[in-house]
């Protein structure tokens, strides 16, 4: 990561002296010919400024989170225009963001790229289990829930029977309330399926 920032930086550093070495030569050369030099270098400003705007635009708005995170001496140095408006500067802010949550999504969607023959399931602790399973049930297959289980393991809530007494309204302080609804319909239905297992087994008791 270091090398590739060093990599970045000369990257820039050439192309700034390029353009600072090509006002000198356009100096040297016409000097002391002032008519011509004023034309030549107005003609090179304009086509430096334009260009430096157009590239600091495009990376500012292709690349929103990359820029977000540049040095404040690049921005400012190299790529300023996006940073002279409070509205560009909260138009970048809002990107980078968005693209954030994007790379975030993308990540868990193809986290089994890289070793598919790992068991994501197995690596879930028995609330993220549930979480996933609730979530996968309203088709939010791609949907990392481990936000969701860090919020409840932050109350020390580590096993699933320590979430069957809550209502929805409980469980909706933790994650979205439409899986909340459907993590209490599991809950209920696991419930529902012990307090039967029970009787059954009374019955057998008492038969015997």
């Amino acid at each position: 990561m270091c090398m590739l920032i060093i990599c970045h930086t000369l990257l820039n550093g050439i192309i700034m002296l390029t353009i600072l070495g090509v006002g000198v030569g356009i100096l040297t050369k016409l000097a002391p010919n002032w008519p011509e030099l004023v034309i030549a270098m107005a003609f090179f400003l304009i086509i430096a400024v334009c260009g430096v705007y157009q590239s600091s635009v495009l990376i500012a708005t292709q690349l929103p989170l990359e820029y977000y995170h540049f040095p404040l001496w690049f921005k400012w140095g190299i790529l300023p225009f996006p940073m002279l408006t409070k509205k560009s500067r909260d138009k970048i802010r809002a990107g980078a963001h968005q693209r954030a949550k994007e790379l975030k999504a993308r990540a868990f969607k193809e986290r089994t790229v890289l070793d598919p023959s790992v068991s994501l399931k197995d690596s879930f602790s028995p609330i993220g289990r549930l979480l996933r399973a609730a979530a996968d049930n309203i088709g939010k297959k791609d949907h990392d829930i481990s936000q969701y289980e860090a919020r409840l393991e932050k109350d020390w809530y580590t096993k699933t029977e320590e979430l069957k007494s809550m209502t929805v309204d409980i469980l909706a302080r933790y994650m979205p309330r439409r899986m909340a609804d459907e993590v209490h319909r599991t809950l209920a239905l696991e419930l529902k399926q012990e307090q039967e297992g029970c009787v059954v087994i009374q019955l057998m008791l008492t038969k015997t």
